[in-house]
């Protein structure tokens, strides 16, 4: 016999009565790790309790129950259907502690460990470029977050070269493809900034963000890394070691572009500064040109230039006058130079009757007593010369 169909919502009210007539699920204790805790405005705690291989969703309406987040607690309550989401949860009656989460500890020295070796030290952080000219981007390019990036992107055409690094966000695999991106942008293509993106999910989800090794390669970059992950609060320690970390890939690609978008924004008041300062440099130009224009109008250009005139004909004169003077002393000058020459020339001399005596060097002979009897000498006038030796020196 065929059944008759039933609609969405009377297969869950179906499902609802098979549980709630089940008293072990109404009265049920539950041991786990509670994980992505939460509380709403009302002040209900919203958390998923967790084991190696499962996930329960549970809700805690009273708040004095005391939900220990990244602990393991031992959850009573009774079981219930979602009918919206056709889900089901526990809704707590009584939760009790037990030690640490693993998850919780191991997340704990992590934090330790690194912080001793000073991951999260500010000093270290690198500054990110104020106008970068490529950005790399590693997230899945399969969701909605690349774009919401890309819109960003898109708003400020400035010529920036974008590149995309295809990787898991989720999952043990997805350490491995992100490390790898980062490598691949550090050394092959080599960008200005990283960005490390993905969307919103649970703690669940973004533990690969707590990974070390991935961790290690986010410090040993050498090119600034943002990490924009839908963490809400709560910081990975991703985000912790990362130069610079926002809660979304969209707020990621807003930083990264925040002076371009700074200055682009400001292109209309520079504008507008711009345009008020030529047109008061024109203004006031032209006021001076008009301020000349009328001094120009009162001065008597004829009388001016006959000034001008007297005073170049008077200093004409002047010039003339030293000129001369200049050239007469000049004159003088060389007509007594004349004079002494001839007072001291030598074939004036001799023509007087005068002789030239010489020793046998050439040498003019001008003291007497200098010669030596045998010396040989040359005596000579104008037209005549003798060579001859001293016989004999004496005095008068």
């Amino acid at each position: 016999m065929k059944i008759k169909p039933l609609k969405v919502s009377e297969l869950n009210s179906y499902i609802r009565k098979i549980i709630y007539s089940n008293p072990i699920l109404n009265n049920i204790s539950v041991t786990g790790e509670v994980r992505d805790h939460r509380t709403s405005k009302s002040g209900y705690q919203y958390f998923n309790l967790c084991d190696e291989g499962s996930i329960i969703n549970c809700i805690a309406f009273h708040p004095d129950i005391e939900i220990i987040p990244d602990q393991m607690m031992i959850i009573t309550g009774k079981v219930e259907i979602y009918d919206k989401r056709s889900t089901y949860q526990i809704v707590v009656d009584s939760a009790e502690g037990l030690t640490e989460g693993l998850e919780g500890k191991y997340l704990k020295e992590l934090k330790e460990k690194l912080a001793k070796k000073g991951y999260f030290d500010k000093s270290r952080k690198k500054t990110l470029p104020e106008f970068p000219r490529k950005i790399g981007i590693i997230t899945s390019l399969d969701g909605a977050v690349i774009e919401d990036m890309k819109r960003v992107i898109n708003e400020y055409p400035v010529g920036i070269h974008i590149f995309m690094y295809n990787s898991f966000v989720q999952g043990r695999s997805a350490v491995y493809n992100i490390v790898s991106g980062l490598k691949y942008f550090n050394e092959i293509e080599r960008c200005d900034v990283i960005i490390l993106a993905r969307g919103g999910g649970s703690k669940l989800d973004l533990d690969i963000f707590n990974d070390e090794i991935l961790v290690d390669t986010i410090y040993q970059s050498k090119i600034p890394i943002i990490t924009g992950i839908g963490h809400g609060t709560d910081l990975s320690v991703a985000d912790m070691t990362s130069d610079k970390e926002v809660q979304t890939p969209t707020a990621a690609a807003e930083l990264a572009l925040k002076h371009y978008r700074t200055s682009i924004d400001a292109l209309p008041e520079i504008k507008n500064q711009l345009g008020l300062q030529y047109t008061n440099y024109i203004l006031r130009n032209k006021h001076y040109v008009n301020m000349m224009k009328e001094r120009l109008s009162v001065i008597d250009g004829t009388a001016l230039l006959s000034r001008k005139y007297e005073y170049l004909e008077k200093n004409r004169l002047a010039l003339s006058i030293a000129f001369n003077d200049f050239i007469r002393s000049k004159q003088d000058q060389l007509v007594n130079y004349q004079l002494e020459l001839n007072k001291n020339d030598l074939v004036s001399i001799l023509d007087r009757g005068f002789l030239y005596a010489s020793d046998i060097n050439g040498l003019m002979i001008t003291d007497l007593k200098s010669l030596k009897v045998n010396q040989p000498i040359r005596i000579e006038n104008l037209n005549t010369y003798i060579n001859t030796t001293i016989d004999e020196i004496g005095e008068k």
